[in-house]
Formats: C-alpha cells, structure tokens, sequence
C-alpha cells in the first residue's frame, strides 16, 4: 500500500444489519468496524432508500461510514444500474462485493472500467455454481402464469449478469474447501480462503440451559419444518425446550406445534447471542450452507453444534467440532435423544473452542484480506 490515500473501500450488498441480520450482513458489519479501526475510509451501497432513519436509529450504525442506498426492485436484473449510478458517487480503490445479485456485475463493470480492485466474497456454497437463481427458480411458488414466466426471466438474465462478472473478477474470497475447489471448476479462478468471523459482547448469560437452538432466516435451504419435526418427536422429555428464532419462523404453523417448541421468531442480534449463550445444542437443518456464523456462535458460547446435512471444511468429520448427521433425520434424532438422556459430550465442546481460536479471530482475518487485496 503506497499511502494513507490508498485506504479506502468501499461494500457493496443487498441488505445492511438494519434491514437483514442474515450471516452476510452480520460479516460485513465486523468488517466494516474492523477498517475503520485501522483508519480505513468506508463506504457502503445496499437497499434502502427511504429507510435511512430506520438506518440511523440501529445499533449498527455508524457514522464515520458513507452509506449509498438504492431501492430493492420486484425485477431483480433492473438493480443493475440503481447501483452503477451509486457506485459512480463512490471514491474508494477497493470494492468488496459480497451475495451475488445484479450488483455483483454492476460493481464488477464499475471496477473493470475504472481500474479499480474488486472483491468477490462468497457468501453460500451455492454462490460457486452455475445457474444458481435458475435452479432456484424451482423452489418458489408463483400465484400466476405472468409472474412465474417473469421470474423465470428475471433469474436467467440474472445468472448471465453475474456468471460474467465471477468469470472476470480476479479476487475471490471463499469461506471453505468446497467452494474455492467449486469456484475454479466452474469459473476457472482462484482464490484465497477468508473464513467468517464473530466479534461478541459481554453482555451474554453464561448459564446454559437445556435448550435446544435453531436459528435461520426464510431462504427455502433452511428447512425450517424439519427441526419442528424433531421437536415433537422428542416431546416426551419434558425437561428440554426447543427454541427457534429468525425470519424463517413466519413459515411455521403455530397451531401444529408441539408444546415444548417456542417459535420466537425475528430477535435482535444481541438476543440471538443470548439464545447462543445459553443453549446446549444448536441444530442446523439447511441443505446448504457456506462457513454459518450460527456455527461460529456455537463454538464461541460452548454450545454443541448437530448438523443435518453440511460439512464445511470437514469440521464435524475430520476435526470432531460438532455432530453431523450425513442428511439423515432419523439418525439426528437418535444422536438428541441419546443427548438428552445421557448429556452432551464435553470432548467435543472443547475441540469447537479450540476451532473458533484457530480460524475465525476477527483481527487475524481483517489483516488477510487486506494483504490479499492489497498486494
């Protein structure tokens, strides 16, 4: 880095803490801090226009970032140029992109043109396929013909858009093996492997409960009903409760529930830190996932991590940090079950502790990515 002029970037997502404190958001704000810190100039474009005072008045916010917002369209390929002309008003070298959408080919154009440096973070395992919005397509439903043949359009323009764009980028950061591997065979391009970090406070209750976690937002790869399924299986040992929190809870039919679940639905991030704290199990049911902060959480709280169907890195396989149920629901029921009667396995808390302090320090991961783009 030749001077403090240098120091300057600026993030370019769909969403900001505010509006969405899904894992990506939650990774840009630590990030956004940690620059700061090091006297770093930081912008940051996301939906939002016409919610800056819902912007100003969250914990989030601050004021030494210059934020730029747009507005988040029903078509999503139209949010193309909404962020070319935000990113026009922008003066940083560097520009991190993070949640592939229309603005990763807006900040790529933008960077490509103006000799700038672009960032492409993955945020999912999915963002290192092919025709990820097309596949998608097929999870929602639609109330029209109209509106199914328009989204079906929207999807495919948007996989064009942002193919382009991670097939020229030059920076790429994954969160694991598997998308680093996945990305090169689909995109031809490498990379450097950035896993998420956590930043807590001090304000969490130390004291765990028997409670059982889940934590997510309303993406159709979180599976909600799968863990409400596991609750009223193991609704005979009543000294246990199983608690979910996030957007995805607005999916779950209240009146079907067993009597030892409470959906408690949308929390703030410091109450979710609380959940993590004093929970014992933590269940993951997604069919995909990246590098999840719910994971990280759990490590960092001692709080023993059952996961349904992901793997990243190996971490449950290879290095014993949690449970991993190889997409078998019945054998997660049997691995609480045998939990519940018999205790959680400290052995394997230890090694998730010893995990979180080898990978996913916020300052060690600040510093590789700026030698990373920088260099």
């Amino acid at each position: 880095m030749n001077s403090s002029e240098d120091k300057s970037i600026c993030f370019v997502i769909p969403h900001f803490v505010t509006f969405s404190t899904g894992g990506a958001e939650i990774q840009i704000h630590y990030l956004t801090q940690s620059f700061i810190k090091r006297g770093w100039k930081v912008e940051v474009i996301c939906a939002g226009l016409g919610l800056e005072q819902r912007m100003k008045a969250s914990p989030f916010y601050n004021g030494a970032i210059t934020y730029h917002y747009y507005k988040k369209r029903t078509i999503r390929f139209m949010e193309y140029w909404d962020v070319l002309k935000l990113l026009k008003l922008t003066n940083c070298n560097y520009y991190y992109q993070r949640t592939d959408f229309a603005l990763t080919a807006a900040t790529y154009s933008f960077a490509k043109r103006n000799r700038k440096k672009m960032v492409f973070a993955l945020a999912s395992d999915s963002d290192a396929e092919r025709n990820k919005y097309s596949k998608a397509f097929k999870q929602f439903k639609y109330t029209g013909i109209v509106k199914k043949l328009v989204r079906k359009v929207d999807f495919k323009v948007l996989d064009k858009m942002i193919e382009w764009a991670k097939s020229g980028v030059k920076h790429v950061v994954f969160q694991n093996e598997y998308q680093a591997q996945t990305y090169l065979t689909n995109f031809n391009k490498k990379g450097v492997i950035i896993p998420n970090s956590f930043l807590p406070s001090n304000q969490e209750s130390t004291t765990k409960e028997n409670v059982i976690l889940w934590c997510g937002n309303d993406s159709p790869v979180k599976r909600p009903q799968l863990f409400v399924d596991l609750a009223k299986q193991l609704s005979d040992f009543k000294d246990w409760t199983f608690v979910m929190i996030g957007s995805a809870c607005n999916q779950i039919n209240e009146k079907n529930i067993s009597a030892n679940l409470k959906v408690l639905g949308s929390v703030s991030y410091q109450e979710a830190n609380n959940w993590f704290a004093k929970s014992k199990i933590y269940i993951n049911t997604s069919e995909v996932e990246g590098m999840p902060n719910t994971f990280i959480q759990s490590w960092y709280y001692e709080t023993l991590v059952c996961s349904l169907s992901v793997d990243p890195n190996a971490c449950f396989s290879n290095e014993n940090t949690g449970i991993f149920a190889d997409d078998d629901l019945n054998e997660m029921y049997q691995v609480l079950k045998d939990i519940m009667q018999k205790g959680v396995n400290e052995q394997i808390i230890t090694n998730g502790t010893k995990y979180f302090k080898m990978y996913f320090d916020l300052e060690q991961n600040t510093e590789k990515l700026i030698n990373y783009i920088t260099a």
